[in-house]
């Protein structure tokens, strides 16, 4: 029940960040695709590099290990998108990366859980994600919802710029219902029991760096390549903030997914607040100014 809620409240949010897009911007992304295979590149080849790192160094069973890479696998969910819109990032760069990521998932997930399961554990899983399960779920939960915000914002212009000053409270608003929900209420992907402040406290330097050491990798390549600054914002955080509940379903197919699961949880407890607190250093905004 906790993940339909969640649904129901991001599919809304995708729908009024649609609202503040048009065509040309999804245009722009790939006549000049600089950005997005920046951001690509620092998701498929930073990102998982540094878990790994992480997880050699950590010193934690290698289950919880496992735990730790397998965040690192799974491409971004809407949360990434609507921290974007709200912190004036790049939204359509944002929602381009989490489609093609989501895309392309299906195939990568499963070479790197393979690589990672023979290095941490005795015995590697085979793991199989539905193609076509993935490219749904991410229709219905970014393509669809935006595509009609769009499509709104293209022919009732008017009506959608009279709604933008009660969505710039209402978004907010909203993320706060899904983060409540995922906190106090939970998530109904997890398959053990809820996890102990012991446990959180062993594993939550290490997931807590690799979404930092993400989003400031992300960001710093590219200062680097030279992308614009809200482009740069949003391939930090697109590179520092995963979807933990793709992650969490993995565990389940795992041997060990009670262990696994708990640095996944410890990470979706606390990076949304890590990436709020990265946001309003480095774009210059205060909390007010989101509702601006």
């Amino acid at each position: 029940m906790s993940n339909l809620l969640v649904n129901i409240t991001l599919i809304i949010i995708m729908l009024g960040i649609g609202m503040s897009l048009s065509f040309n911007d999804f245009k722009n992304i790939f006549i000049f695709p600089k950005n997005i295979f920046i951001g690509f590149c620092s998701q498929i080849l930073l990102l998982p590099l540094l878990a790994f790192s992480i997880a050699f160094l950590a010193p934690i069973e290698p289950l919880q290990k496992l735990g730790i890479v397998l965040i690192a696998f799974c491409p971004v969910g809407t949360t990434s998108n609507i921290l974007i819109h709200l912190f004036k990032g790049n939204t359509a760069l944002s929602i381009s990366m989490t489609i093609v990521n989501s895309i392309l998932s299906p195939f990568i997930i499963p070479i790197f859980i393979s690589i990672a399961t023979s290095l941490f554990c005795s015995k590697a899983e085979n793991v199989n994600i539905s193609f076509w399960e993935s490219i749904i779920h991410i229709f219905f939960m970014v393509i669809l919802p935006a595509f009609c915000g769009v499509l709104l914002n293209h022919f009732f212009p008017k009506i959608v710029n009279s709604c933008q000053k009660i969505l710039k409270f209402l978004l907010p608003l909203l993320l706060l219902v899904v983060f409540s929900i995922k906190i106090f209420i939970g998530d109904d992907n997890s398959i053990c029991s809820p996890i102990t402040l012991h446990e959180a406290i062993i594993v939550a330097p290490f997931v807590i760096l690799l979404n930092i050491l993400g989003m400031y990798g992300g960001f710093f390549i590219s200062k680097i390549f030279c992308l614009e600054k809200p482009s740069q914002l949003t391939v930090a955080i697109e590179t520092g903030l995963q979807n933990t509940a793709l992650a969490l379903s993995i565990s389940a197919i795992l041997t060990g997914g009670c262990i696994i699961e708990k640095p996944i949880l410890v990470y979706a407890m606390t990076t949304f607040f890590t990436a709020v607190i990265f946001l309003l250093i480095h774009s210059g905004l205060k909390l007010k100014d989101i509702f601006k």
